[in-house]
């Protein structure tokens, strides 16, 4: 099932994602501004996160993690809910990376409303939340932009390659 937005899709994603998404993760920004992405990354890691995607797909009967395509079915980066609250709470983390070709042209804004709208039509979701390195500033714009609102500034909260990094909640309700 698509979901389109400004001719934004949100798709499943699928083993023939695999060599689009190592394509993507050899740009290391990506790394640095997630906390859950490795640098380098291979094409074993991009294996094992679809195959992953899928056992979750066949277990709880619903997905998680969508990619971004343009309206040619290009992946231009993924989008997805992490259901830290549980599969059945009325809130959730997300997150999401664009390819480095695709950034600055409100892509990410457009995905991100979509992911909203998703959540709330399809999961029941009474609210959103992103929480962001401090030092990302793109993503804030794009939270920003999408409807989110900045909550709380947390010191250290995320530790990524031995470095404790500061963070942003962003929140957005339904």
């Amino acid at each position: 099932m698509a979901f389109v937005l400004n001719k934004i899709e949100l798709t499943g994603i699928t083993p023939t994602d695999e060599e689009d998404i190592v394509t993507h993760m050899q740009d290391k920004e990506i790394s640095e501004g997630t906390s859950r992405i490795p640098y380098p990354y291979t094409l074993k890691h991009a294996k094992q996160w679809v195959e992953d995607n899928q056992i979750y797909e066949d277990e709880q009967g619903f997905k998680r993690n969508y990619a971004i395509r343009s309206e040619t079915g290009k992946m231009l980066g993924c989008i997805g809910l992490h259901f830290n609250y549980g599969a059945d709470a009325d809130k959730s983390e997300f997150g999401y990376w664009l390819g480095k070709p695709y950034r600055n042209q409100g892509i990410m804004t457009e995905a991100i409303k979509k992911m909203a709208a998703l959540a709330k039509e399809q999961y029941q979701l009474k609210s959103l939340e992103a929480h962001v390195f401090d030092f990302n500033i793109a993503s804030h714009k794009a939270l920003i932009k999408a409807g989110f609102t900045p909550v709380e500034r947390v010191h250290a909260l995320y530790e990524k390659d031995g470095k404790k990094i500061d963070g942003i909640k962003f929140v957005l309700m339904l």
